[in-house]
């Protein structure tokens, strides 16, 4: 009996359900923070008469309250994320748990379909595009909540059925490297950023996001593309079942991918796509873990380096072009809501 109890304390299972948990309550709570957008806003207006030390001060002091949604937010979807790569599935248990996911899925968007009786305005069914739409414009509340924790179990249960691939610790590094330039070039010039220019409302219907705090109201301040879970989940299934150090991946990415979207937020690196924060933590926590030879160590610094500099010059053009005029309703998965 002890050993049973013993065993459902350390249930992965269990923690996966109170990081959820946790998840569910920021996302109804932070919008209802007010005191932190009073404590802000008390920031701001004693910013106007401060003198230079003080001014550092509480500047410093701003970018803390502005950050602490965020930090929240990180370390609720990454530790979900963490406990359920540690679940382990076959891929037939995935593939089965996959289509319970996607059935719970199109259960929540006909519901929203039929609350707004839309096939009855329409006198029709209405069209994928349409249905993105209308998911994505949905006013928020537990409903729109269940859709974003359905979306990301979906990426993270196809993270983990790509991560059964895996069978080497060497081949984890290419996966990542590869990742952050696909990431790379649809966040800049690719299908996301063509959806984003003329469909943004598609965009957020599959993003999990991470609201203003004190707005009242749901107001979204980041968004992460489905992509972004379901790398990490390749990471962490993939670091589980290789006999990698979990805790020590978990500590990496947490903090660098934390890091990388409070740059997007606080405006330093709009335009900085997460899985390239993903492959530095992934390249930081398991150097050591790669038994790579000496040319296979250059090639691997020689692209990095080249994803770096692409990655400014494509932010110096992005700031150059800026003046030109974007719609104000262009919203990256990786950049903060003009809202």
């Amino acid at each position: 009996m002890k050993i049973q109890k013993l065993s459902i304390r350390k249930s992965p299972l269990l923690y996966l359900l109170a990081s959820l948990t946790i998840y569910f309550l920021l996302l109804i709570g932070v919008p209802k923070a007010r005191f932190l957008a009073a404590l802000a806003d008390c920031i701001n207006s004693a910013l106007k008469g401060a003198n230079p030390p003080l001014t550092v001060v509480l500047t410093i002091s701003g970018i803390a309250v502005l950050s602490i949604p965020t930090i929240a937010f990180m370390t609720a979807q990454v530790s979900v994320v963490y406990q359920f790569a540690k679940l382990r599935f076959s891929f037939r248990a995935a593939l089965l748990a996959l289509t319970g996911l996607l059935l719970a899925l199109s259960a929540t968007v006909v519901i929203m379909i039929w609350r707004l009786d839309v096939v009855a305005k329409l006198h029709r069914l209405p069209t994928w595009r349409e249905i993105g739409f209308i998911v994505g414009l949905y006013k928020p509340g537990l409903l729109k909540m269940a859709l974003h924790a359905i979306i990301m179990l979906v990426a993270l249960n196809i993270g983990c059925m790509v991560s059964l691939r895996i069978k080497d610790r060497n081949l984890l590094l290419p996966v990542v490297m590869f990742a952050a330039t696909i990431d790379f070039w649809t966040v800049m010039v690719g299908p996301v950023s063509v959806m984003m220019e003329h469909a943004p409302e598609i965009v957020q219907a599959a993003s999990t996001p991470i609201p203003h705090a004190g707005t009242g109201q749901f107001v979204p301040a980041l968004m992460m593309g489905m992509g972004d879970p379901l790398f990490m989940a390749v990471v962490f299934s993939s670091v589980h079942r290789l006999g990698m150090n979990g805790r020590r991946n978990y500590f990496f990415v947490l903090c660098i991918m934390t890091l990388a979207m409070l740059a997007v937020l606080l405006n330093f690196a709009p335009y900085l796509p997460a899985l390239v924060a993903l492959a530095v933590a992934v390249m930081a926590a398991n150097w050591g873990e790669f038994k790579l030879n000496r040319q296979e160590k250059i090639s691997t610094v020689v692209v990095a380096v080249m994803l770096v500099v692409l990655l400014l010059l494509a932010s110096r053009l992005i700031h150059q072009k800026a003046p030109i005029a974007k719609p104000p309703s262009d919203i990256s998965t990786h950049q903060k809501n003009p809202l």
